[in-house]
Formats: C-alpha cells, structure tokens, sequence
C-alpha cells in the first residue's frame, strides 16, 4: 500500500505539491491525470526518491522513504519499477545491455542473463533479433517497451511510468496502454500511471486529478465521465480553460 500524506514541494517561489494526500491499494491501477504544467512528473519524482519533498511522507508498505537512509532504502527501491517518459536508454548500450543493466549493475555479465533478458524482451512484444540493436535504431514505440522491460528485470512490487505515450502515434498509444495493463495483471503489481490521455481510463481501475497542489478528486475510472467534479468535467472533455461558470457549474 502506498499512502502519502501532506506532501509538499516547491522550487523557489513556484510551488508544485500544496500538503497532497493520496491513498493507493495493493493492486490498484492508478491514473493520475492534470493539466501541463501541475507538476504530474514532479509528484511521480518524489514517490520513487528522485525528488526529496519539503515536508510531508510518502509510505510504501509502512515503510516512510523520506527518512530511509542506504541500505534500507535501496532495498524498498529495489521492489519499485519506474518507467520515464523518454525511455532513458543509454545511447552507448545495446539492447540486452539496457535491459540487463539492473544486474549488470550488480555484477552480472551480460551473456550469463541473457536468456532472462530475452524473456523480458518476449514479454513486451519484442523479438530477440533487437537484442544487439542500440536505442538510436529503435522506434518510439520499441524504446517504451525497451525502457519497460528492463523496469521488469527485478519483478517489481509497484510501477510507475511517466507519461509513457509522449510522442506516439495514436496506434502505438493503444499497443502502449494494452501492454502496461497486461504487465500489470500479470505481475500483479500496483501501478501508477501520469498521463494526459484521457484513454487510459479505460485500462485503469481508479483515476485521480491533480490541481493546484492537491488531488481534488479519486475515483473508479469506469464512474470518471460522470463525475461531477467541475475540474475533471472540463478537463477530460478536452474544454477550453477558463471560469468554470463558462461549462455550467456555479
């Protein structure tokens, strides 16, 4: 379970996350959805530790990250998988390398962990014929399922991804959201997805928007078109910004 609680962030005099609470279940499917420029990404950062918040806590299975300290908190990061929004492939590795490099990293050789590369690699949709190939020959697409598979590498507890379908081909985005709601069945892992597609509401289990700093609103995704949170109406209607007394609510 993860439970964030007042959780705060900012940058100088912008602030990003306002005092945020949030609850996710073990296996849930969470969408977190916002407008550009609410800070989706900076919230995700500081869920996995790649931001330190100013104040509040971010639990996962009882465990606060915000206090952890070395060996400790690398093991909890160890049961997290995170998905960036551009992949992050490594330009001088090929293939196997990237998506071996969480064992690489601890001492592996490369060849001894490819037949678990190559299952990771089968279990995105890739065949191994790409296995020597490097990030510069890969399509958008393929990148995303790259960057997922080595996620996968160490069978991950909970996944994040950052916007995973920037950038893609509405073909693509489809394919996208499939394998991420597969890998999150198969694997039975709690997911969190940031995104500002409004179809990932039909692959979630629980949607949550976030505004101004806070999450205004968490729900079932199925129960998300008739919400009737101002906010949420006008954001996944795609309607123009501005007072919400222009979409009807007072």
């Amino acid at each position: 379970m993860i439970t964030i609680q007042g959780l705060t962030k900012s940058f100088g005099s912008k602030m990003i996350t306002r005092g945020l609470d949030l609850s996710v279940e073990p296996h849930e499917f969470l969408a977190i959805i916002g407008r550009s420029g609410e800070g989706k990404s900076v919230l995700l950062k500081q869920l996995i530790g790649l931001i330190k918040p100013d104040a509040g806590s971010v639990k996962l299975n009882g465990e606060d990250i915000t206090k952890l300290r070395g060996k400790k908190r690398q093991a909890i990061f160890r049961t997290c998988g995170y998905v960036f929004q551009f992949a992050a492939l490594l330009d001088s590795l090929n293939v196997l390398e990237n998506i071996g490099l969480p064992l690489i990293e601890d001492g592996k050789n490369p060849e001894d962990i490819k037949p678990l590369v190559v299952e990771k690699l089968q279990s995105v949709g890739l065949a191994p014929d790409v296995l020597l190939k490097y990030p510069d020959e890969l399509s958008g697409g393929m990148k995303k399922r790259v960057g997922l598979a080595r996620t996968l590498m160490l069978s991950p507890q909970v996944l994040f991804y950052d916007e995973p379908t920037t950038g893609l081909d509405p073909i693509t985005v489809r394919l996208i959201h499939e394998l991420i709601k597969k890998t999150h069945d198969e694997q039975k892992a709690t997911t969190i997805v940031v995104s500002h597609d409004v179809e990932i509401f039909k692959f979630a289990t629980h949607v949550a928007m976030l505004h101004e700093g806070k999450i205004i609103y968490k729900g079932l995704a199925k129960d998300i078109w008739d919400c009737t949170n101002p906010y949420v109406h006008q954001f996944i209607r795609g309607l123009p910004e501005g007072p919400i007394t222009q979409i009807g609510f007072v």
